[in-house]
């Protein structure tokens, strides 16, 4: 092809990119027939639908034979906007991301029919894939073409994934969702569930904080959507984005509201295990805010309606990993409040259960780091308790396996607040143990290892409260240590 007849399709174009995709097929086969070169554009298209295509799913989408669809691959290869992509097999291929995007939005637009079609096509290709990869797929795919539908099944998936998903696998699933948001096609339900499970990944990764016109937003459209489970989700992180702020009053009316849709959607169908799951949360959420507003009398009563639910629904299936945790954590929260209230024994017994089934979890998927993340905490809070019966040995040997996996954890994701945190929190207890058996110079190393996290999170969220009181407390402690060291010297 010469370069005028190259330029001249490049001006079609117009600077569209989705047109500029397309004008690569011209481009590359400029002696191909027109009706070849036009099967081949709308393979282009539907490439540009998933993620990644090979032989079979390109065939799924065009409803086409396999040799077909074999031959549109090879023949895609050979664009500029397209690339192999090994990762998902030795045939696979994918459309270059800002390709991929802008034909996705020029089909959702202008031949909205067709994309619904292909969409479909590619929910129902992955619909049986149970792999995390398989699941991000369908429900990309479902919401593009039966929204409401995407809307209750990306629901339910994200109540499993938020309990027995690695934290990865939420990530790619909020990414992906996070394309059709960028997109803006989507509405209703459809959207708000979007936002709500893209704002709760955020959260998992110590991002509350900086969610509260997310969840007001968010509320606002469940209202409109007339969702009255999206709507107390959004008061439930609502309530966590201002809790995190230390806006503690406000952060109990929406957790209360939380409650309340929570205890009516219970009592419409008492028997969905799913409702009173949500029910035990609720319940769990609004004894957080009032324990720490030294509410403790109600406190306890919510986190024994809790503990309460958890067993129940952990009794009725056993084999639910994300019902053993959300047991565990219930335990954790109980334990907590008897420690609070200097209910030693008690606690203890409440976080021993919590640490037995959280090292259950672990050893069943050592590979789960949100799993591994829950024995840490499990394993600071038996810490905790001990320390306070003044059983040293015991409570250095808890924080030990604490350390040890906050390490692993913030060293594998070092943008995770939550991990960093936790970590900052281990090391602080730790040094704080060596200065009770008279070590400043063993604890100055963890001081201030504690307070350099904890100035890096302070310095990227200064509204969290409890950072930035950690850090205060963790440098007028690493002073006191520094200054014993120094006493120590000169005498």
């Amino acid at each position: 092809m010469e370069f005028a007849e190259q330029l001249r399709i490049i001006e079609a174009a117009q600077g569209d990119p989705a047109k500029l995709a397309l004008a690569t097929v011209d481009l590359a086969y400029p002696d191909l027939p027109s009706a070849e070169r036009a099967a081949l554009r709308a393979a282009l298209e539907a490439a540009a639908i998933a993620h990644w295509c090979d032989e079979a799913i390109l065939a799924a989408l065009l409803e086409t034979s396999p040799e077909e669809s074999g031959t549109q691959l090879v023949r895609l290869q050979a664009l500029r906007v397209v690339e192999r992509f090994p990762a998902r097999g030795d045939k696979a291929i994918n459309v270059h991301e800002a390709s991929r995007l802008a034909l996705r939005t020029s089909l959702a637009y202008g031949a909205a029919e067709r994309f619904r079609a292909w969409s479909a096509r590619a929910a129902a290709y992955w619909a049986a894939d149970p792999s995390a990869a398989g699941r991000i797929e369908w429900i990309y795919h479902l919401l593009s073409s039966d929204p409401d539908r995407g809307a209750s099944e990306l629901e339910s998936l994200d109540r499993r994934w938020s309990s027995e998903a690695h934290p990865e696998d939420r990530y790619a699933l909020a990414a992906a969702l996070g394309e059709l948001e960028k997109a803006g096609l989507l509405q209703g339900r459809a959207r708000v569930w979007v936002l709500l499970v893209i704002a709760w990944t955020r959260a998992s990764r110590g991002e509350s904080s900086q969610l509260a016109d997310v969840a007001r937003q968010t509320l606002c459209l469940a209202r409109a959507a007339t969702d009255p489970r999206a709507e107390a989700d959004a008061q439930c992180l609502l309530g966590d984005a201002l809790r995190a702020q230390g806006q503690l009053k406000p952060a109990q009316r929406a957790f209360a509201e939380n409650l309340a849709i929570s205890h009516r959607l219970a009592r419409q169908n008492p028997s969905s295990a799913g409702w009173q799951r949500e029910l035990a949360v609720a319940h769990s959420r609004f004894g957080d805010v009032l324990q720490e507003r030294g509410q403790f009398t109600a406190a306890q009563a919510a986190f024994a309606k809790c503990l309460e639910i958890s067993r129940r629904l952990a009794e009725y299936d056993p084999s639910n990993a994300g019902w053993q945790r959300k047991l565990a954590v219930a335990y954790s929260r109980v334990g907590g409040l008897l420690q609070a209230q200097r209910h030693l024994e008690a606690a203890q017994e409440a976080f021993v259960e919590c640490l037995a089934i959280s090292r259950r979890l672990a050893k069943h998927d050592p590979s789960n780091a949100g799993w591994q993340r829950d024995l840490a905490v499990a394993y600071h809070r038996v810490c905790c308790v001990l320390q306070a019966q003044g059983e040293r040995e015991a409570a250095q040997a808890a924080l030990a396996e604490t350390l040890a996996i906050s390490r692993r954890l913030a060293e594998q994701d070092p943008s995770n607040a939550d991990w960093q945190g936790e970590l900052a929190v281990a090391s602080w207890w730790q040094a704080a143990l060596h200065m009770q058996r008279g070590n400043p110079q063993m604890a100055v190393g963890f001081y201030e290892d504690a307070s350099r996290i904890l100035g890096a999170l302070t310095e990227k969220a200064p509204h969290v409260v409890q950072w930035a009181g950690d850090r205060d407390a963790v440098d007028a402690a690493l002073a006191r240590c520094r200054l014993m060291i120094e006493s120590g010297k000169s005498s």
